[in-house]
């Protein structure tokens, strides 16, 4: 069995086992067991802190069959479903990659239907800041004034792309950066359940590194797990995570006090050719140095040493300084050579400022000489001009090579050879590699239509040739077959189950039938490859014999209705365009018929009260 991460077996299962969202928790479990749910949330903040656990939660919690305390049971068939991601009811998309007008709408037309197992719809959007701007305009009436039985629960990283029309239709939730301290212990109880011995440091340090992020910490834990020898150790995680260990950072700031060039570059190529990256090891240097001030001003131990070493001024300095040079990382062609620089920087800077220091005490010494005053500000500006000369070394613009000769031409036409005319074969589309003649389709009785080329059991379905052959009971009996489809029955027909109870069955006759849908997108998902043939499957068990359908969008299903209407009415045999594909059927036209009175309640019969009969 494949190995599951870390963050995904500890995802917490109810709301008592969320971690440092408090506030969050409290709010929604009063609602459930208050009945004062709202229809949409927002969750908002940094990655990893449980927005997408926390709405997961809720989704099991209204929906469970036997709830504690505003907690689901996480036992029953519901909350089993939900946590495996087979739930028919509860429906979580990705923004990033069904971000379309086409997507939401289909949520939008879906909404209306009632839930299949359980007592609420809910929708889970992950990311929901980067739909379209034609996406949210399309969610926001059903966003504001949804079904009673649906909720959303929208989950973004960057509320501030999200827009104020989305935002005034949501409850709003914060989630903050979990605490070093809860995090900390939550590390210690896993490595102790896990059974894997570490040194004192190693959670803290996972803590601090993970910056707030639940899921990064446990990642990064999983990877410390599968890398150990024996004991975990910080080192460990310091070659994974590319951090620096603290007592390499003390060394650098050490020989940046003593401005010791030589001993900085040491230092300094030592961890680049060990792994560490520039950006890694400024950080290090700053989160050292805040740790010392805030030992100076506000108490507490000194790990390092330097509070008594270094003053507040310094410390601000350097702070400043690194602050500056991680900025310059971010755009530098050769952020190797930038560090080293500006690691230089600092030693000339804290020599200068040494020197100054002497200066300014040998002023206001009376005995001291000038000559020594001369000679120390004169090392003074050789260091100046030195800083000078190297950084003009990397700074100056490197502009990329030139590349001669014409542009390579990168764009594809493709091609697909396309049949004249495609079918639709018990609801399967037929793509032929050859244009088919009129000569090739004849006549069948009940205008089912044998066509070249295809297996002898096969038939051509047309709107035309159900409606022929519609009966009320073909209607009412697959009606009531889609009706009592369990989504659970087979969990991988949980969508065509989905897909068959959304559509309106229009006519139903004893070898197939047309399923109206209101967006053209949502029919065309049951004419995929897979959909189609498991929807075939699924027709001919439920009817009991080989059973095909045509799915066609709303707006094209009474355009041809209102079309067959008219020609039975002229005494024609009627023929009606295909959803998308014109066919062309070389039918033998029979004498014009006389209409029996009867034809009219036919018609009424298979249309409903939609029809207008004029004499």
């Amino acid at each position: 069995m494949a190995h599951l991460a870390l963050y995904r077996t500890y995802r917490p299962k109810d709301f008592d086992f969320v971690l440092g969202q408090k506030h969050i928790v409290q709010t929604v479990k009063n609602q459930i067991k208050n009945d004062l749910l709202a229809h949409a949330y927002m969750f908002t903040g940094p990655h990893g802190t449980g927005k997408t656990s926390i709405a997961r939660i809720v989704a099991k919690a209204i929906n469970c069959s036997n709830p504690v305390v505003g907690n689901p049971c996480s036992t029953c068939e519901s909350c089993l479903a939900i946590a495996a991601g087979n739930h028919p009811d509860v429906f979580e998309l990705d923004g990033a990659s069904n971000n379309g007008v086409d997507e939401i709408r289909d949520i939008c037309d879906r909404v209306k239907y009632s839930p299949s197992l359980s007592a609420y719809k809910v929708y889970i959007i992950d990311e929901v800041h980067m739909l379209s701007t034609g996406a949210f305009n399309a969610l926001l009436k059903t966003l504001e004034e949804p079904p009673a039985h649906v909720i959303f629960m929208l989950a973004t990283t960057e509320i501030h792309k999200v827009p104020d029309t989305i935002l005034s239709r949501v409850q709003r939730f914060d989630l903050k950066q979990i605490p070093s301290t809860e995090m900390t212990a939550f590390l210690k109880k896993i490595l102790n359940e896990v059974e894997v011995a570490f040194e004192d440091g190693v959670p803290e340090l996972v803590a601090t590194l993970a910056s707030g992020s639940l899921r990064d910490a446990l990642s990064m834990l999983d990877q410390a797990i599968a890398y150990k020898t024996d004991v975990m150790k910080c080192s460990d995680i310091h070659e994974l995570n590319g951090s620096v260990d603290v007592h390499e950072l003390r060394e650098i700031i050490h020989w940046v006090i003593e401005a010791d060039f030589a001993k900085i570059v040491a230092a300094t190529r030592s961890l680049l050719l060990s792994g560490k990256l520039p950006a890694r090891i400024v950080d290090g240097l700053l989160g050292m140095l805040r740790d010392i001030l805030k030992a100076q001003k506000v108490g507490g131990a000194d790990e390092s040493g330097f509070a008594q070493r270094l003053s507040s001024e310094q410390i601000l300095r350097l702070v400043k300084q690194l602050n500056q040079l991680g900025h310059e990382l971010k755009i530098a062609t050769d952020v190797e050579l930038i560090l080293e620089i500006g690691l230089i920087e600092l030693g000339f800077v804290e020599n200068e400022m040494s020197i100054a220091n002497k200066v300014s005490g040998i002023t206001m010494s009376t005995s001291s000489s000038s000559d020594e005053i001369q000679g120390l500000m004169d090392q003074v500006r050789q260091l100046q001009a030195e800083v000078s000369e190297l950084r003009a070394q990397v700074t100056k613009p490197v502009s990329p090579a030139r590349r001669e000769g014409p542009r390579e031409d990168v764009s594809y036409a493709r091609q697909a050879a396309v049949p004249e005319f495609p079918v639709f074969v018990q609801g399967e589309l037929v793509n032929a590699t050859h244009s088919y003649q009129e000569e090739d389709i004849a006549v069948a009785e009940m205008q089912e239509i044998d066509v070249v080329g295809l297996q002898v059991d096969e038939r051509v379905l047309l709107i035309e040739d159900i409606l022929a052959k519609a009966t009320k009971d073909d209607k009412l009996k697959l009606q009531a077959k889609v009706t009592a489809a369990n989504a659970f029955a087979k969990l991988e027909m949980k969508e065509i189950v989905m897909l068959l109870k959304d559509a309106e069955i229009v006519a139903a006759a004893p070898n197939g039938c047309i399923l109206v849908y209101e967006y053209e997108t949502t029919a065309s998902k049951l004419l995929t490859d897979e959909n189609r043939t498991k929807a075939r499957e699924m027709l001919t068990e439920m009817m009991e014999q080989p059973y095909g359908f045509l799915a066609l969008p709303k707006e094209f299903w009474l355009a041809q209705r209102a079309s067959y209407v008219a020609q039975k009415k002229q005494g024609e045999v009627p023929k009606l365009e295909q959803y998308n594909m014109p066919i062309k059927t070389n039918v033998a036209e029979p004498a014009s018929v006389e209409i029996a009175a009867p034809f009219y309640e036919e018609i009424v019969d298979m249309f409903g009260d939609l029809v207008e009969v004029n004499e």
